[in-house]
C-alpha cells in the first residue's frame, strides 16, 4: 500500500449529510477526516471513536499515514478495534521493535503525517531504533525530524554521544553548514570522513578539528539581504525596540562589538526583525525572525526570510547550535 494520504475535506453520512470533524476531534488533526470517512462508511464504529485513548489514536494515525486514501474505509473496523498487532500486520506487514512502547510516549495530539512514516523507518534501523528508545521518555515531531535529518550512517554514533534528543535540533543543518564553510568538498565527503571515527571521543575530536580549521568569517554580513536592511545605528535599533515593544535594545552592545547584527525585513504586510549572530568560525547565523512585540510570523514568511538569508550565506542558527551540542559533551566549545 502506498504511503500517500489524500482525502476530501468532508465525509458523507447516511442520507447524504456531510460530516465535518468538530472540536472534540481536535487532537486528531489531519487524521480526523479519515476517521470521519470510516464512520460515514460504517456508522456502527462510532462507539469506538468514544473509546479512543492516546496510544490508540496514534496507532490509528500511524496506520492511516501508510495507507492509500481509498484503502482507509475498507479496513476501518481493523483500525478502530483490531489489536495493535493486527493493525500493524495489516498495514506494515509486521511490528517494528519498540513501536508499542513508543505509541505510549507520543504527545496528546497526532504527529505530522510524514513523521509517522519517519518514525517507522527509524525504528526499523536496528542500531538507531534501539538507541532512540533509550534516549527519551517522550517523542514529538521535533525529536523525530531532528534525528531523521541526520544521515542514517551517523545516527548510531550521534545517539551515543548526545544525552537528549532535543540536542539533535539543527545538527543535520549544522553538517551542511560545515560543508558550506569549506570543511569538506561535499556533504558525502564529510559524512564519509566522520563515519571513520566510531568512538564517541574520536568523533567529537574530529568534529572539533574540522571547525577549528575553518577560515575566519567575513567581518560583517551584507548590508541588504532581500527585503532586510541592516540597522547599523544604535539609535535606530533602540527606536525600533520602543515602537515594536521588544527586546532588541539589549543587543546594541553586541552590535557595537561586531558580534551581532539586526535587520528590519521591510514588508508592509508582514515586517520582521531579524537577529544575526556570529557563531565563531561557523560564521554568521540567523535567529528566528519575529514580528512586533516578538510575535511569531507566518511559517511561509519565515521560510521566505530564511531562504533569502541562506542565499546570502547566512544560514539558520540551529545548525550552529546542533554542532555546539556535540562539542559540549566532552568540553566547552571555544566560542
Amino acid at each position: 500500500m502506498s504511503a500517500q494520504v489524500s482525502v476530501s475535506s468532508t465525509a458523507a453520512a447516511p442520507g447524504g449529510r456531510q460530516l465535518f470533524p468538530g472540536y472534540l476531534l481536535t487532537p486528531l488533526g489531519w487524521a480526523a477526516q479519515p476517521l470521519a470517512q470510516i464512520v460515514a462508511a460504517e456508522p456502527s464504529l462510532l462507539s469506538n471513536v468514544f473509546e479512543l485513548n492516546r496510544p490508540r489514536m496514534h496507532l490509528f494515525a500511524l496506520a492511516v499515514a501508510h495507507l492509500d486514501a481509498d484503502a482507509v474505509p475498507k479496513i476501518g473496523s481493523v483500525l478502530l478495534h483490531g489489536s495493535a498487532r493486527h493493525v500493524l500486520d495489516s498495514v506494515l506487514g509486521g511490528s517494528p521493535v519498540g513501536i508499542k512502547r513508543v505509541l505510549r510516549r507520543l504527545p496528546p495530539g497526532v504527529l505530522r503525517c510524514e513523521n509517522y512514516r519517519r518514525l517507522v523507518e527509524l525504528l526499523q534501523d536496528p542500531k538507531a531504533g534501539k538507541l532512540l528508545l533509550q534516549h527519551t521518555d517522550d517523542l514529538d515531531d521535533f525529536d523525530i525530524e531532528a534525528v531523521y535529518d541526520l544521515p542514517a550512517v551517523l545516527r548510531p554514533i550521534v545517539l551515543t554521544v548526545l544525552r537528549d534528543l532535543e540536542e539533535f535540533s539543527g545538527l543535520g543543518e549544522g553538517l551542511r553548514l560545515l560543508v558550506a564553510r569549506g570543511a569538506a568538498p561535499s556533504f558525502e565527503a564529510l559524512i564519509a570522513d566522520l563515519t571513520q571515527h566510531v568512538q564517541p571521543g574520536q568523533f567529537v575530536a574530529r568534529l572539533r578539528q574540522l571547525i577549528e580549521e575553518l577560515p575566519l568569517p567575513e567581518a560583517m554580513p551584507p548590508a541588504q539581504i532581500g527585503k532586510a536592511r541592516r540597522l547599523d545605528s544604535s539609535k535606530e535599533i533602540q527606536a525600533l525596540a520602543r515602537n515594536w515593544h521588544n527586546c532588541l535594545a539589549r543587543y546594541v552592545r553586541e552590535v557595537e562589538h561586531g558580534q551581532c547584527a539586526i535587520y528590519l525585513w521591510d514588508d508592509p504586510a508582514s515586517p520582521a526583525a531579524c537577529q544575526v549572530s556570529r557563531e565563531g568560525r561557523l560564521g554568521w547565523a540567523l535567529h528566528v525572525p519575529l514580528g512586533p512585540k516578538n510575535a511569531p510570523i507566518e511559517p511561509g514568511q519565515v521560510e521566505t526570510i530564511c531562504n533569502a538569508f541562506a542565499a546570502a550565506g547566512v544560514p539558520q542558527v540551529a545548525g550552529a547550535y546542533g554542532l555546539q551540542a556535540i562539542l559540549r559533551q566532552h568540553q566547552q566549545p571555544y566560542w
